[in-house]
């Protein structure tokens, strides 16, 4: 699984837990369950679709550390990395090019402006002695990534 982060939140001889935000998704979590317990040395002991973490036993007389790990990682990747389906033929140009935004994006997006926020609030709170254009123009920038923030989180605000 090169290139992403792997589902497998921790793991000891005989116990794994898996924990990824896709895993949130009732369907993705569903599928995911259903596929973990086809596994013959595995079974789930523990689940909280909440917060999309599975925890899973194993004998590790029966099945070595590593194999389980290459077992779990194997079938979660083809539930949390779907093969991007292909538009049909004869679909229009605009359907076929709209393509929703990645949860990620939002998620990297958010953290980036509030890493922002909390930047320029310091530099706000250090420009005070500076002056007022200074202290007014990083005010202005903490007000921005405030604005992306609520923006990306509008859904949970005016819940």
């Amino acid at each position: 699984m090169t290139g992403r982060t792997s589902p497998i939140a921790s793991a000891v001889p005989g116990r794994i837990r898996v924990r990824h935000p896709l895993l949130r998704r009732a369907d993705r979590f569903q599928e995911a369950l259903g596929r973990l317990e086809s596994l013959d040395a595995v079974r789930v002991t523990g689940s909280n679709p909440a917060v999309g973490s599975v925890l899973l036993s194993y004998d590790p007389a029966v099945l070595t550390p590593d194999d389980a790990r290459s077992q779990v990682e194997a079938l979660l990747s083809a539930v949390l990395h779907p093969a991007e389906a292909a538009p049909p033929p004869d679909a229009p140009a605009s359907v076929a090019d709209s393509t929703p935004a990645a949860p990620e994006l939002k998620w990297r997006i958010n953290r980036a402006a509030k890493i922002g926020m909390m930047g320029s609030m310091a530099a706000t709170l250090a420009a005070l002695g500076v002056g007022k254009r200074v202290h007014a123009g990083f005010g202005t920038l903490f007000v921005a990534f405030m604005l992306v923030h609520m923006t990306v989180q509008r859904k949970r605000l005016f819940q």
